[in-house]
């Protein structure tokens, strides 16, 4: 997984130059697949945009090649080389007065994305560092000035994958919902770029980004509304949980699953959607606050029993006795109820 830093746009030229191009059965001498480090990792590659601007790829949306998009997709809306320079992990440029400038850029979407963090970590030129911090944030820091710049995950996505969350998202499937949340088409700009300014040494162009964090909000009011029936959920669910602790199993919260798919079936009930991991995952906080405000809801029984799913860890602490893992169970359940109804928000703000 070696890469010998490249610390100049001369050095990144003539590495270019000098690597002989994988051609097989698979790979064109056409797509010009020339790697950075060792040949059998060849997604990690210099791709030549012009003679003045070259792209150190890791095998992403924005590799004609290496985009490992839907194939329908990716035929009808090729990646261009304007969306490789823009979106590319690492570009070099020369310009025409002679300077050199080099374009860090994070991955798209707001989630980890560890292939970009190991090869930045790997292909960044001596002199700038990659670090992925704790929390989700990244940052690369300059040795010249010893400063960490905040590095944010990224929007702009080729067009193939914009069309393809699309088009997803409007037959109503989450995950394609969420990842067109997190994308757009336009430029976003959310990069960093250092002018080369000497051996080894950088300097940031530009204003450094705002680092953004991400907090909890609790709507209140909207959960004070509903206080005696999110209490009356928990006190039945803690009650009940010493009787069936021994049947809170696999076996159940499966049986319980389908239960729950045929209610939503049978009842035309709107916003229920089946998560394998935890009940009532992924439904909506509208469904969740109507089962909770309504005793008499068809599927409030199959929420009570998750909810002992929920608490059952902290019920089963130790804890200053019976008072103790009843508090613990209380916030697990409160933490719980929060995330599933809608009450917390996760916002983000500069820090």
């Amino acid at each position: 997984m070696h890469i010998n830093p490249l610390n100049s746009f001369d050095e990144v030229a003539a590495w270019y130059e000098k690597t002989k191009p994988v051609i097989s059965k698979k790979h064109t001498a056409e797509q010009d697949v020339r790697p950075i480090g060792e040949r059998r990792r060849k997604y990690e590659r210099i791709i030549k945009i012009t003679k003045n601007c070259y792209a150190l790829s890791c095998g992403d949306n924005a590799d004609p090649v290496f985009n490992w998009g839907w194939s329908d997709y990716v035929a009808k809306y090729p990646v261009t080389p304007k969306e490789t320079e823009r979106l590319s992990p690492i570009v070099w440029r020369k310009h025409s007065d002679g300077s050199e400038t080099i374009t860090i850029r994070n991955g798209q979407g707001d989630w980890q994305h560890n292939a970009v963090y190991s090869f930045l970590q790997r292909a960044l030129p001596t002199g700038l560092y990659f670090s992925n911090g704790r929390n989700g944030v990244q940052h690369v820091r300059c040795h010249a000035n010893g400063t960490y710049y905040y590095l944010p995950k990224t929007k702009t996505v080729p067009k193939h994958v914009y069309e393809r969350y699309k088009e997803q998202a409007a037959s109503s499937a989450n995950w394609a919902k969420q990842q067109l949340k997190e994308s757009m088409s336009d430029f976003d700009n959310l990069s960093l770029t250092f002018k080369r300014v000497g051996d080894r040494k950088f300097e940031l162009l530009g204003e450094a980004h705002k680092e953004v964090v991400k907090r909890t909000r609790v709507d209140k009011d909207a959960k004070l509304a509903l206080k005696p029936q999110i209490e009356e959920v928990f006190q039945w669910a803690a009650t009940m949980y010493p009787l069936m602790r021994t049947q809170l199993n696999w076996n159940l919260k499966d049986e319980i699953r389908q239960r729950l798919g045929e209610i939503a079936t049978e009842r035309k009930i709107e916003g229920y959607y089946s998560d394998w991991s935890r009940l009532f995952g992924s439904c909506t906080p509208d469904l969740v606050r109507a089962i909770i405000a309504n005793p008499e809801h068809p599927m409030r029984y199959e929420f009570g029993v998750a909810t002992m799913f929920e608490i059952g860890s902290a019920m089963d602490t130790d804890a200053d006795g019976e008072k103790g893992n009843h508090s613990l169970a209380r916030t697990a359940y409160n933490k719980w109820i929060n995330r599933v109804a809608g009450f917390a928000k996760i916002i983000k703000e500069e820090k």
